[in-house]
């Protein structure tokens, strides 16, 4: 049993180092927690959940069944309950890592060698095989936003390790950080950036008894400094990548709808007329497809933007196809995973065993949050997968955090 347990967070740490080094690398550990989670019901010992760990298993659990009834009304098209479905596999995962303590420091190792991953394949793509943007195996844009939250995560891992004077750690952690950054520009994924910025005044703010006033002032510094590199150096592209969007939205202003950015207009203005055609339950993938392709007939909208079965911005797409009933659940899994985790940290606000853990689950759906202004995370099995198993994740390792915390793990 007791290795089981070690094992169990080793699969976990396993999930994000491989999430983007290798195809469909996220899925190994996932897929083995999945199946180690079916066992238990056959535990010995029974597993006592909290109001919070509750909350969250019917929250996946509504949103799965509400994603059953979508496919139901869209014509029982069986193939689009693949993705909904890992909001149901994640449960007994779930359940395992409530019954299972072990070194919950294999989630910051998982999420640094992932970094540096990404970074990697990144740069060998880039630079090596001339691809114009990083996307290692998967789209670009899911590449690019991976890699960014395994950085974020590994601005976390960076506090938690300094907290402990592990400055070894530290470094390395914060290297890692700067890695996933880094993917994430190579990928040009722009809307994965505006997270960074944002994410990063939280976490500063968060950590500003920890770190001091002069140590924020340096890192505030030194972000400013390699904002400015990142800027001037031509060959990462981060420059072209915003110059590019400005020149799409004045473009679409003057008649063209056919760039990248034209096009996401083009599809957020039909699903908004989609919405208001059936406003409560949305008119489904399939028949948004046949709806899109008449708008596009009709010279409503741009035909290359009817092609797309999603809307490149979750919240629209929500609307759009799944109406007020959709966008509420869609809501309802970021919100209540993030005041979840929120409250944890208020509560723990001293204490870094926990709030580290809580932090770096909140992050999660804060990141997913800006993320899906620009893309349907949810519509590609690395966005599901690379959300609700992460949720899991951080909040077993925060519930068991708190356990060590008050003495009784």
């Amino acid at each position: 049993m007791l290795v089981m347990k070690k094992s169990v967070w080793w699969l976990v740490g396993l999930s994000f180092a491989l999430s983007l080094v290798v195809p469909n690398g996220y899925s190994i550990g996932m897929a083995v927690l999945f199946i180690a989670g079916l066992s238990v019901p056959f535990l010995k010992d029974k597993i006592k959940l909290t109001t919070g760990d509750l909350l969250l298993v019917v929250v996946f659990f509504i949103y799965f069944l509400l994603m059953v009834g979508f496919v139901y009304l869209d014509g029982w098209h069986t193939r689009e309950l693949d993705r909904p479905s890992r909001f149901l596999f994640v449960i007994p995962a779930f359940l395992l890592m409530l019954y299972c303590n072990g070194p919950k420091v294999a989630l910051w190792l998982g999420a640094i060698i992932g970094s540096f991953g990404a970074l990697g394949i990144a740069v060998y793509e880039r630079f090596a095989l001339n691809y114009s943007r990083a996307k290692g195996g998967e789209h670009p844009i899911m590449f690019g936003d991976t890699s960014m939250l395994l950085g974020l995560l590994c601005a976390v891992a960076a506090l938690y390790f300094f907290s402990k004077r592990q400055f070894a750690y530290t470094v390395i952690a914060l290297l890692a950080a700067l890695s996933g950054v880094l993917g994430s520009l190579l990928s040009g994924s722009r809307g994965g950036w505006v997270a960074v910025p944002l994410i990063l005044f939280f976490l500063l703010w968060q950590s500003r008894e920890l770190l001091g006033k002069k140590l924020i002032v340096g890192l505030l510094l030194i972000g400013a400094v390699s904002l400015g590199a990142i800027l001037s150096v031509p060959s990462l592209g981060v420059t072209q990548r915003l110059q590019a969007a400005v020149h799409n939205v004045e473009a679409y202003v003057a008649g063209n709808p056919n760039t990248s950015v034209g096009l996401r207009f083009e599809m957020w203005k039909a699903n908004l007329y989609l919405f208001t055609t059936s406003p409560i339950v949305g008119v489904g993938e399939y028949h948004g497809m046949e709806l899109k392709k008449q708008l596009a007939d009709q010279g409503k909208m741009a035909p290359a933007a009817a092609q797309f079965s999603h809307a490149h911005n979750e919240y629209i797409d929500a609307l759009g196809l799944r109406g007020i009933v959709g966008f509420l659940a869609l809501m309802a899994v970021y919100l209540v995973p993030l005041r979840l985790f929120l409250a944890k940290m208020r509560k723990y606000k001293d204490n870094w065993n926990v709030k580290a853990y809580s932090m770096a689950g909140a992050l999660v759906p804060m990141s997913y949050m800006d993320f899906a202004l620009t893309q349907s995370m949810f519509s590609h099995n690395i966005g599901v997968m690379m959300y609700v198993f992460p949720i899991a994740f951080f909040w077993a390792a925060t519930r068991w955090a708190e356990r060590e915390a008050k003495g009784e793990a």
